[in-house]
């Protein structure tokens, strides 16, 4: 039986997730780098070893898609905002600078005495000399020195030469196979200028404002999701046709998207399970995928990347480390880290510009191989001076509970729930009954106008005789303060003023103070429960 090539590669892509995955989780489990699990899967079933899966259209088409994904949540997720913001210090960025340009210089020279190939070696040096913020970012987490002075200048560092090293590709993407000469050196400057300049005014100043409008008018959810997918791909498509990298204009989306995707942590967590559990996996199998025969042709130009690359940050890293307030060793494994966007631009390179091919696939191999070799390496010698410590939990459920918290309203809190309320002049049996029948500590005391006036607590009728409780009303009773809040209330409120208060119950009231519900602590969870459940 003849099985079409696209019903094949849906067996290919179903088995190439799982044992990615597999891959990954098994690297992690050894405290290694997790990526690199998943490209040994790409390179053992694809034509380096095994050759049974090899890249066909359809696989091609997820593998560009991922690119394009993985650069977004990176600009989001690496790149830290407001932190990049003060980091930004002349002598810092300088010195962040000049390490990077150090470094390419030494690999650029050290690849084009082996190859001969000065775009070849342009290429290889831009992305085996940068660093990636990402894999650093999980490496300081674990050795403890994410939020410490020490994790933050290293961190500077890296998202320094990490820019510096998008920009310069995206020049010499954009340049292609072109002869060098100062007229065509103008005119590709003057494209990568344009098209990061509409690039970043469109980012930074259209495209929140547009989704923001989206969220308003749209009914469903999912509609600001969908929204932002097409914008990843129409704004990768016109960069694309431009002759511009279209993961590089997914990377700067993802950077200027960070204000709106911070407050919205549902709609932020979606897209990770969406990049993160499909793209990635796929992605680094596929960049495994694209290797040749594994031979020992390939070691000569891996061990030259490796060595001039590792070393290279090494070196630099430790000259720089007194200047930003860093162990020496820290700081020359911790600016050599690999594994993310670098990863990326040496996929990208194998794609077709202005007609020429920027690198082929053994190059590409021999890239890739030194790039995975320091990706491993690094962490080890990181953590000679920097062991890993226990992680508290992630805050990304905590900032999800937090914003439904800050979505829902007290008035549809209240809504759900039966109105513990009593009347001022009501007996304090009948109080009493209806505290117990629903479960309640206490309940909100109205006047003869329907005004919450006090609070009447459950555990004052202790101590009272049963001839006292037949014979007293509520309001002979000692009463506690009333806390009321407006309909539109956030939830989050609500849970400050129970922990404020003390109270078991507090009233919703309306413009002019008349009550419209009430509400006790365990509603909020619940409700709270309830809308979580019903996302989509």
């Amino acid at each position: 039986m003849t099985i079409a090539p696209t019903v094949l590669s849906l067996l290919y892509i179903g088995g190439l997730l799982v044992l990615a995955k597999l891959g990954e989780e098994v690297f992690r489990r050894l405290s290694l780098v997790p990526f690199v699990g998943a490209i040994l899967v790409g390179i053992l079933f694809g034509p380096g070893v095994l050759n049974l899966v090899n890249i066909q259209p359809e696989i091609s088409l997820f593998l560009g898609l991922g690119i394009n994904f993985l650069l977004f949540m990176g600009g989001a997720e690496e790149f830290d905002a407001t932190r990049f913001g003060s980091m930004i210090k002349g002598r810092h960025l300088l010195l962040g600078l000049l390490e990077y340009f150090i470094r390419l210089a030494g690999v650029t020279t050290a690849v084009y005495l082996l190859t001969h190939d000065i775009l070849t070696a342009s290429v290889v040096g831009i992305t085996a000399s940068m660093t990636s913020a990402g894999p650093l970012t999980r490496l300081l987490s674990d050795t403890g020195l994410a939020r410490t002075d020490e994790g933050t200048a290293i961190f500077s560092q890296v998202v320094f030469m990490e820019v510096a090293a998008v920009v310069t590709f995206s020049f010499v993407y954009d340049f292609g196979g072109r002869s060098p000469n100062l007229a065509s050196v103008l005119i590709v400057g003057a494209e990568v200028v344009t098209i990061l300049l509409g690039v970043v005014l469109f980012a930074r100043y259209l495209m929140n404002r547009l989704l923001e409008k989206l969220e308003v008018y749209s009914k469903g959810r999912e509609v600001v999701f969908a929204f932002i997918i097409a914008i990843i791909l129409i704004l990768g498509f016109a960069g694309q046709l431009t002759g511009f990298s279209s993961a590089m204009v997914a990377l700067f989306l993802g950077f200027f998207m960070q204000p709106f995707l911070s407050a919205r942590p549902v709609l932020g967590e979606k897209l990770r399970a969406f990049t993160y559990g499909f793209f990635e996996p796929l992605f680094f199998a596929g960049l495994g995928l694209y290797f040749v025969k594994i031979s020992i042709s390939l070691l000569p130009l891996t061990a030259v990347i490796f060595a001039s690359s590792l070393g290279l940050a090494a070196a630099t890293g430790a000259l720089t480390s007194k200047a930003f307030g860093v162990n020496p060793l820290r700081n020359a494994f911790g600016t050599a880290m690999k594994g993310g966007v670098d990863s990326a631009l040496l996929l990208t390179a194998l794609t077709v510009s202005s007609g020429a091919v920027l690198i082929n696939s053994t190059t590409y191999s021999s890239a890739a191989l030194g790039i995975v070799l320091v990706s491993l390496v690094a962490p080890l010698f990181f953590r000679l001076r920097a062991s890993v410590v226990e992680q508290a939990p992630a805050q990304g459920q905590k900032l999800i509970v937090k914003q439904h918290l800050e979505n829902l309203t007290a008035l549809e809190i209240a809504n759900a729930e039966p109105t513990i309320a009593v009347e001022a002049r009501q007996s304090l049996r009948e109080a009493i009954a209806r505290c117990v029948e629903l479960g309640a500590r206490g309940a909100v005391v109205l006047n003869e106008r329907g005004l919450p006036v006090a609070t009447f607590l459950l555990h004052d009728t202790l101590s009272l005789t049963k001839r006292e409780i037949s014979r007293l009303k509520v309001n002979e009773m000692a009463l506690a303060e009333v806390v009321t809040v407006s309909k539109g209330e956030a939830a989050l409120r609500l849970a400050q003023l129970f922990r404020e208060t003390g109270m078991p119950v507090i009233a919703v009231t309306d413009d002019d103070g008349k009550l419209l519900g009430t509400i006790m602590e365990r509603e909020i969870l619940r409700r709270l429960m309830m809308d979580i459940d019903t996302q989509p």
